[in-house]
C-alpha cells in the first residue's frame, strides 16, 4: 500500500476523476461502448456466413468447415469452432442476437477472421477468410456487410 500525502491525495483523485469522465465521454467512439451506460441493450441480429479466398475461387465453408490441401499434398480438415469459441461468433449460418451490439460483434468477428487467418498454417489453399454477414440492427431491414482477413500470402 503506498501512502500520499494530503495534497497529492487531491490531485490524485482528480486524476482518477476526469480519466473515468473521459472514458465515459468517448464511450460512443469505440466499437464495443464499453463505459457507456445503455438503459436498454441494441435488438440486432447477425448471420456469418464464412468463406475462404483460394488462388481461383471464392470456395464456401459450410458450417464454417472446410478442406484444403497442405505442402505435401495432404487433404487436412479445419474448423472455424476449433480457434473461435465465443458462442455467437462460432455460430455459422445460423442467425444469432448480437450480443453486446452489432459494431462490437463486428469488431470481434474481424480479429477472429485474422487469428484464423495467422492459426491455419497447413492449409496452403487458403489466401485469406470471407465473412459475408447479413445484419439486422434493432429490427430495420438486413443489409449485407463483408468483411475479409488479412491476406496469409500472394501464390
Amino acid at each position: 500500500m503506498f501512502d500520499l500525502r494530503p495534497p497529492a491525495r487531491a490531485s490524485f483523485a482528480a486524476l482518477w476523476v476526469l480519466g473515468q469522465a473521459t472514458l465515459v465521454l468517448t464511450a460512443g467512439l469505440r466499437s464495443d461502448h464499453i463505459f457507456a451506460f445503455r438503459m436498454f441493450s441494441e435488438a440486432s441480429t447477425l448471420d456469418i456466413h464464412l468463406s475462404r479466398d483460394t488462388k481461383d475461387f471464392n470456395v464456401p465453408a459450410p458450417r464454417g468447415e472446410w478442406a484444403a490441401r497442405d505442402a505435401a499434398g495432404q487433404l487436412r480438415h479445419f474448423s472455424w469452432r476449433d480457434r473461435v469459441r465465443d458462442p455467437v461468433l462460432e455460430s455459422v449460418d445460423v442467425p444469432m442476437f448480437a450480443s453486446y451490439g452489432l459494431d462490437a460483434q463486428l469488431a470481434r468477428l474481424q480479429h477472429a477472421l485474422d487469428d484464423v487467418a495467422d492459426n491455419i498454417e497447413q492449409d496452403d489453399e487458403t489466401l485469406r477468410l470471407r465473412a459475408d454477414v447479413l445484419v439486422s440492427k434493432n429490427g430495420r431491414e438486413p443489409t449485407a456487410v463483408t468483411l475479409l482477413s488479412h491476406v496469409r500470402r500472394e501464390r
